[in-house]
């Protein structure tokens, strides 16, 4: 193949990802569209919207919703475990590194990981910080819950 063909079946490659990519996305806006129109009928005929079209938007307005983090986990969690790992695998690589050759020359590649592992641990104590200051600041004493909406309008 010559130079000027490559690029011709480049372009072309690139044109036709392009055009796919706009004819799945107009697809999609089709199908919101059609959903939302189909959700005005039920709320103009007096029917209330089943849950599941949005379910953590029915959670919210019923009160069912915590805002607790996800998977009964913390926030930051992930943070605090990569932060451990790496500075793990920092102080291995300045020890194994450090007998290998017998010199002060782990240091450099040990003393990298340690910096990325408290750099984890310092964005885990930022995210832990901050949601313990969003936590207090939305907490408002529990009230009675309201009756469930009727399904079907008089």
């Amino acid at each position: 193949m010559t130079d000027n063909a490559v690029i011709i079946f480049l372009v072309m490659t690139i044109l036709a990802g392009v055009v796919l990519m706009m004819a799945a996305m107009n697809n999609r806006r089709r199908i919101r569209e059609m959903e939302h129109r189909e959700r005005l009928a039920m709320i103009e005929r007096g029917v209330v919207p089943s849950p599941e079209t949005n379910p953590a938007a029915f959670e919210a307005a019923a009160g069912f919703a915590d805002g607790g983090p996800k998977d009964g986990l913390e926030p930051g969690y992930r943070y605090r475990t990569a932060g451990v790992l790496l500075l793990g695998i920092g102080l291995g690589l300045i020890f194994l590194i450090g007998v290998g050759a017998g010199k002060d020359i782990g240091w450099g590649i040990g003393g990298a990981w340690i910096s990325l592992g408290a750099a984890c641990l310092l964005n885990y104590w930022l995210i832990a910080r901050r949601g313990e200051e969003t936590r207090r600041a939305r907490w408002t004493p529990p009230g009675p819950r309201p009756d469930p909406p009727a399904n079907i309008a008089p």
